[in-house]
């Protein structure tokens, strides 16, 4: 990993660590146990097969890593507030939602219209970086759709309400 690659993904993960605590297992959270954000299943998906309780920080980091930074290329995009904030909706509400809610925006702004696929693939990724000049109006937009997504959840869940104070510590607008 390259040494800017390095520092900001570092920087993307330290945001994640002001959200996500040590362990937990609320019984309303639809995530079950979870440590440092990381769902037990997330954890047995990606081959760790230790007690969720037991999870080291690096492990955690190594997980966020490979199969959130990587494999989703938020790396390649360029504007690193953009590529923080879309990480750390992907680790709350799922990488799909946050690529998403980047290719929403992106269409709101843009008259040359991406797919709304969920990938970062090379459209999103052109659109996003070489033809998106207004990178704050993305970032409230993005942070608009995640409080959207939000508040939705709520709406079809009460169960849900009383996370909804900490959820909205994450939209930045």
């Amino acid at each position: 990993m390259s040494e800017k690659c390095r520092k900001l993904f570092e920087k993307a993960f330290e945001k994640i660590l002001e959200y996500e605590g040590d362990y937990s297992n609320d019984e309303d959270d639809h995530g079950g146990k979870t440590k440092y954000g990381i769902t037990e299943e997330l954890a047995r998906n990606v081959g760790y097969t230790g007690s969720i309780k037991e999870l080291t920080l690096e492990k955690a980091k190594d997980i966020y890593y490979n199969n959130f930074w990587i494999k989703y290329n938020y790396n390649e995009i360029g504007d690193d507030r953009v590529a923080i904030e879309c990480f750390e909706q992907a680790v709350n509400m799922g990488p799909d939602t946050a690529i998403k809610n980047l290719q929403k925006a992106y269409n709101l702004l843009s008259n040359n219209e991406i797919v709304v696929d969920g990938i970062v693939g090379p459209q999103t990724l052109n659109a996003v970086n070489n033809n998106c000049e207004h990178k704050d109006a993305l970032l409230k937009l993005l942070n608009i759709f995640q409080a959207e997504k939000y508040i939705g959840i709520v709406k079809n869940d009460e169960s849900q309400k009383k996370f909804i104070r900490g959820w909205l510590k994450r939209v930045e607008i």
